[in-house]
């Protein structure tokens, strides 16, 4: 990193915990669909992480996931039938250009900030797309 900084590459002096959201919003993986639809409309979100009852990150939710619902009854299962469980996470420490070329690699529109095993904020797009613009000249 002291290479890149010397170098002049500025992307890499600021951590994902500069411009990380957080607190993290999170569901538990029983909560019914219905209730996450209701929770996603009402923040503006368009997806969040989902928890065991230990509060261990098990996957995440996103609009894109609601598009498997086919018929109303399955509002009423719990989000973990319909939650994407191939989780990307990415440490406190990384820079938004790393997490920025996860989020294209994988296809995704946000990921978890983990320390120490445990969620302590999340990049979204938005994040991400906010902090590349700011670095645009005027």
């Amino acid at each position: 990193m002291i290479i890149e900084l010397v170098g002049g590459n500025q992307y890499s002096s600021v951590m994902l915990s500069d411009i990380m959201s957080y607190p993290v919003v999170t569901v538990k993986e029983d909560a019914l669909v219905e209730e996450v639809a209701m929770l996603l409309r009402d923040l503006g979100c368009t997806g969040m992480p989902v928890v065991d009852k230990d509060e261990n990150l098990v996957g995440v939710i996103s609009r894109r996931d609601f598009k498997k619902i086919r018929k109303s009854k399955q509002m009423q299962s719990p989000i973990k039938a319909f939650m994407s469980r191939k989780l990307v996470t990415i440490s406190h420490e990384k820079s938004a250009i790393e997490a920025a070329r996860l989020m294209i690699k994988h296809d995704i529109g946000r990921i978890p900030v983990m320390q120490d095993g445990k969620i302590i904020g999340i990049i979204t797009r938005s994040d991400a797309m906010l902090y590349f613009y700011d670095l645009l000249p005027d």
